[in-house]
């Protein structure tokens, strides 16, 4: 269960940084940089999730 856990823990706060860090580079620069508002409320509802 430890180890499961470890994993599991480590797994989410991989994917948290990296849509972390994809958030920032959308709020780099005004308006839409790499995805669509659709597709980047998606990211930040997934990275509230994950973290």
């Amino acid at each position: 269960i430890g180890t499961l856990y470890f994993i599991f823990g480590f797994w989410s706060g991989i994917c948290g940084l990296f849509m972390s860090v994809i958030i920032r580079l959308e709020l780099m620069q005004p308006g839409n940089v790499f995805m669509s508002g659709q597709s980047y409320n998606v990211i930040v509802t997934n990275h509230a999730f994950m973290m």
